[in-house]
């Protein structure tokens, strides 16, 4: 049994309160006329009397309500143990199956190491970025992954697995130690109590490797020559070599490049812009030769090549101009401004002055569609934002005197529509409709709070309101450097737009985004089997990305993704934990977990203790009833 608040047992002090109370009993003296006190004999039987405790029943009454109430703020709790110390110990093998495990040699080590300390009773686990309990008959067909892995997140599954259990824990951990896989300290592996570790290092020593760390490349374009492409080649410990760099796009090899990889160092190589088909296109950057770790060898990439997404248009023509002059100069031209006919087939719409029928535009809108409204003053007379409904209540005009206009003095620099257009700066604003926000977020607004720019999702669609027209009068925006920033963000936003094609590390979560959850979402892996299916994608449940390769997640309407899953880069890295600190590590383990590892579960009393308080308050009232009725009598 423990307390979670102990210093809130201070206030037992407050005991001698009733104590003191009933000490002062009320002295009731009858007066009677005397003549003279010369007739009386002096005596202390009043006074002690006066000393002795009375209702000694009604008091501990009193004095039991107090403490269960000071007992009931100190949060008692019973902990139970997690671990019978009687228990004989489990022996449970794990095998490290991360990425830098697959350098020559050390999988077929591991097999080895871990066959040996199988016994009958033993359970055998392999851990990358989780731990999985294998049956035994699949150690032979143990393999490297491509996931990274961390003794840290070990720690906390095995701290969960002996909770499982219920009995202390053998464990015997078969691993090459990457020095990476140990980024917070030996004070990161803390095992709970009664955990013992092993370590069985399949490593001696640094080995060189080579790595193709990174590679940057658009992940969509319109025109093939966009498609700039450049590689950073990457040594650890390594000697200065050439390298062969070769692009291959979509299934055969486009282009190949030499390069001077320092000592220890990096390099960059640059591919010219190969010939892309449209739609995905698979690509990667391999180095030739490859060396003892092969999965690090290729990075695998995606570009999409397509033609301009396109935006409708619905209102002035002088703000038409701005916007698609906005556009056009941004992207490099993916986005195209089109006209009103056949807007219902477009991604998302811009509507300045003028937009078509509210209750077809606001289903689009629900449905996915993403909308731009510049307001007006013809929309003053409506009385309140066309889809989203807040209420227009007139408008407002910067005064003659003074500045004679308004900035944008409260941004949200959290919103890209701001951050990436230089958080408005210099922006006049001379004119704008006042308008309530309601549930609405406000990216930017005057330092009054008067909103300039509204964003509120309403269904799968998402809805900007710019409360200044962009008729060159009522403001200088377009003329400013911040306009074709905040034109290109918007497009990006209202059409959906995901830079975040290129490539992923395995093991990381793939989770469906708010929107996807209410429309068909689905997951393919590289093989082509479904993921995720529609009932977990609904859910929002993330799928694990566990293999390398191309994953595709279908959407629909123009929105699937192509996502490159590549070997995590921090395995590329083959140093291990110096053999000093590895003679440590099982004892600092079993240490942490002895003086501050994972607590035992904690069952909280406190609920108990009210009750009984509340009892004894109840036999408190019971008993000044009876006596002050006695009194009275």
């Amino acid at each position: 049994m423990g307390l979670l608040a102990p210093w809130f047992l201070a206030g037992l002090g407050l005991l001698a309160l009733p104590v003191y109370l009933h000490l002062l009993r009320r002295s009731r003296p009858d007066s009677k006329q005397f003549s003279s006190l010369m007739f009386f004999e002096p005596g202390h039987q009043a006074e002690l009397r006066r000393r002795r405790l009375d209702y000694l029943a009604l008091l501990a009454a009193r004095l039991l309500l107090l403490a269960f109430v000071i007992f009931a703020f100190a949060q008692p709790v019973i902990r139970s143990a997690s671990v019978s110390a009687g228990s004989p110990a489990l022996r449970l093998v794990v095998v490290d199956t991360s990425a830098s495990m697959g350098f020559r040699g050390r999988m077929e080590e591991a097999r080895r190491i871990a066959a040996d300390l199988l016994t009958p009773q033993a359970r055998l686990a392999a851990f990358d970025a989780r731990l999985r309990l294998l049956d035994r008959a699949e150690l032979p067909r143990l393999e490297a992954g491509p996931a990274a892995n961390s003794f840290g997140e070990l720690a906390r599954a095995l701290r969960a697995f002996q909770e499982e259990q219920k009995q202390p824990v053998e464990v015997h951990l078969i691993s090459d130690f990457q020095r990476s896989a140990l980024a917070g300290g030996l004070s990161e592996v803390q095992l709970p109590e009664g955990a013992v570790l092993n370590v069985h290092p399949v490593a001696q020593r640094a080995e060189p490797n080579w790595t193709v760390e990174s590679v940057r490349a658009p992940a969509r374009v319109r025109q093939a020559r966009e498609a700039r492409i450049q590689a950073v080649i990457a040594g650890f410990r390594t000697e200065a070599a050439q390298k062969t760099a070769v692009l291959r796009v979509g299934g055969r090899d486009a282009a190949r490049q030499s390069v001077e990889v320092p000592p220890e160092g990096r390099a960059t190589v640059e591919f010219d812009p190969p010939d892309l088909p449209y739609g995905f296109v698979e690509c990667s950057v391999r180095i030739e030769p490859g060396d003892g770790l092969p999965a690090d060898d290729q990075f695998l990439f995606a570009i999409e090549r397509t033609d301009p997404l396109t935006l409708a248009y619905f209102g002035d023509r002088r703000a038409e101009n701005y916007i698609r002059t906005a556009l056009e100069a941004s992207a490099g031209g993916v986005f195209a401004l089109g006209g009103s006919a056949g807007w219902q087939n477009a991604r998302a719409l811009i509507a300045a002055g003028a937009a078509p029928g509210e209750a077809e535009l606001a289903a689009a809108v629900r449905r996915g569609m993403g909308l731009l409204l510049v307001l007006s003053p013809a929309d003053i007379a409506r009385g309140r934002v066309p889809v989203t409904g807040q209420k227009i209540t007139g408008t407002r005009y910067a005064a003659r005197a003074g500045e004679g206009f308004f900035l944008a003095s409260r941004t949200d620099a959290t919103s890209p529509l701001i951050e990436k257009a230089g958080a408005w700066q210099g922006v006049r604003f001379y004119q704008l409709l006042a308008v309530e926000p309601g549930e609405a977020r406000v990216p930017a607004s005057l330092s009054d709070g008067a909103p300039l720019l509204l964003e509120q999702r309403i269904g799968d669609g998402i809805v900007l309101v710019l409360t200044s027209p962009l008729d060159g009068v009522a403001n200088d925006f377009p003329l400013q450097p911040a306009f074709v920033p905040f034109i290109e963000q918007a497009a990006r936003l209202l059409t959906g737009w995901e830079d975040s094609t290129a490539s992923m590390p395995a093991g990381d979560l793939l989770a469906p985004a708010a929107g996807d959850r209410a429309r068909a979402f689905e997951v393919l892996d590289p093989r082509g089997r479904r993921a995720l299916s529609f009932s977990e994608a609904a859910r929002g449940a993330p799928v694990e990305l566990d293999q390398t390769g191309f994953w595709r997640v279908l959407r629909g309407a123009g929105r699937d993704r192509v996502i490159a899953v590549n070997v995590d880069r921090r395995e590329s890295d083959l140093e291990p934990v110096p053999p000093d600190a590895l003679q440590l590590l099982p004892a600092a383990a079993s240490a942490a977990g002895q003086a501050g590892g994972a607590a035992p579960p904690a069952r909280p009393l406190a609920l108990w203790i009210l009750a009984a308080a509340l009892a004894a308050a109840l036999v408190e009232a019971v008993l000044a009833s009876y006596y002050l009725g006695k009194e009275a009598a």
